[in-house]
């Protein structure tokens, strides 16, 4: 028997800029899609690369695909018009260099007729590299609306994969959309805004490719995504506990140069650099590379950077089988 779910028709918002290189494929990923009813709203942020080409040809060939052009702005700021345009209550997204697996929708529908509470339903991930090699599984999150509640009355955060999910776009909208002012991590400051009224949920399953490559914002805004992440985490506390959520400035001031508070945010900052190049190193099979930035790490947080020797040494190919 079919669920209700099987004909709702949602949007799949897919972000781009300067895409040509991996953008073909994440598009097949989503037309390869087992659940057919979705329109596919694609906004280029005023590429200068080919992706202008690519999306029209695809655009030619599916009717299912929009395409919208705009000059280009920061991701929030593109997000939030994808939500204006698109034309159905539930929104996918998914990032130009990422793949959807076949029945990511329609796992994540079933999921929704199982905990029709939940507001934003994420699923595990499968991060891959530039070439597209498997390299780990990403699995965090409750499955269950009970989980969820369970989770957020402890204090903590639902991590999600941004490009893995799948949100109510009223909800989102009538909470303001995702805030420009959190640049590369408005996503994760959104989450917590949703938490504070409605249930996140993951689908306990890999749907998503999650592609890690040195081009990638995760890397080239490293260190202001730490930053805000300290931010949203200040404010989360300060909501909970019944007060103003504080400013970035308010921030800042209590890290004052020189300060332990300061000096212990930095150190923390480096070693997440040296470890996330460690990382990707290893996963594109540069072996001196990825020594240096080890021994970097070790050199900030030795107690941490066991860890990662650990994995360094057991697992040097985390996408062999």
């Amino acid at each position: 028997m079919s669920s209700p779910s099987d004909a709702l028709q949602i949007t799949v918002l897919m972000p781009v800029y300067n895409g040509e290189r991996y953008v073909a494929s994440a598009i097949e990923s989503i037309l390869a899609q087992t659940h057919p009813c979705f329109e596919f709203l694609i906004l280029d942020d005023g590429s200068t690369d080919a992706t202008p080409e690519i999306l029209a040809s695809y655009a030619l060939r599916d009717p299912r695909i929009r395409v919208h052009r705009h000059p280009n702005c920061d991701q929030p700021r593109t997000l939030n018009r994808g939500l204006e345009l698109a034309r159905y209550d539930w929104v996918a997204i998914l990032d130009h260099d990422d793949v959807s697996l076949p029945q990511r929708l329609e796992r994540q529908l079933e999921a929704l007729s199982r905990e029709p509470e939940a507001r934003v339903i994420g699923c595990h991930a499968i991060e891959i590299n530039a070439a597209g090699r498997e390299l780990r599984l990403r699995a965090n999150g409750p499955s269950t609306v009970s989980g969820f509640r369970a989770l957020h009355a402890a204090g903590l955060r639902v991590p999600l994969v941004h490009p893995s999910v799948l949100m109510h776009r009223p909800t989102i909208l009538g909470l303001g959309g995702y805030d420009p002012a959190f640049g590369s991590s408005a996503d994760t400051e959104l989450w917590t805004r949703v938490a504070e009224r409605h249930p996140i949920i993951v689908v306990a399953e890999p749907l998503v490719l999650y592609r890690i490559h040195g081009q990638s914002m995760s890397f080239r805004r490293m260190f202001e995504q730490r930053e805000m992440l300290r931010w949203i985490e200040v404010r989360d506390c300060a909501r909970r506990s019944g007060q103003s959520p504080p400013s970035l400035e308010d921030c800042r001031a209590t890290r004052v140069s020189w300060s332990a508070p300061r000096w212990r945010d930095l150190r923390q900052d480096l070693f997440w650099y040296f470890r996330s190049y460690c990382l990707l190193a290893v996963s594109e099979r540069d072996r001196l590379a990825a020594t240096g930035f080890a021994l970097g790490a070790a050199l900030l947080a030795p107690e941490n950077a066991l860890r990662l020797l650990y994995r360094w040494l057991v697992d040097p190919d985390p996408g062999s089988p």
